[in-house]
């Protein structure tokens, strides 16, 4: 069975964590999921197998970067203009605590996000 315990487990063995987005890391909610789902390791009988099997695969898909590399980019910009680092920036843990404080509109917010970090 794809979806087994034994799958999952080798599967995040190549999901890196990012120490940076503590309390939002996709890596760290698939364990702690995975920790709930399979809470008796190998033991633990699977109510539905093949919902199992279809989150096993959505996950290697992911983590195997498949539509990445299936539906190349031709650019290297975002929606909003801006490149990868700055949405990186824009997404810290500094950044969303300002964000949660302040209620400006989004490209007030975009723009304090680039001068802070380009201080």
């Amino acid at each position: 069975m794809a979806g087994s315990y034994k799958n999952f487990m080798k599967l995040l063995e190549s999901w890196p964590l990012d120490k940076s987005k503590a309390g939002s890391d996709l890596g760290q909610h698939i364990r702690d999921q995975l920790r709930i789902a399979f809470s008796k390791g190998e033991a633990t009988n699977q109510p539905n197998p093949e919902q199992c099997n279809r989150y096993y695969s959505s996950l290697k898909k992911i983590s195997s970067n498949y539509y990445g590399q299936l539906y190349k980019r031709s650019l290297l910009s975002t929606a909003s203009g801006l490149n990868r680092e700055d949405c990186n920036l824009a997404l810290t843990p500094e950044v969303r605590k300002y964000l949660a404080e302040e209620d400006n509109g989004l490209f007030n917010r975009l723009r304090w996000t680039l001068e802070y970090y380009k201080k």
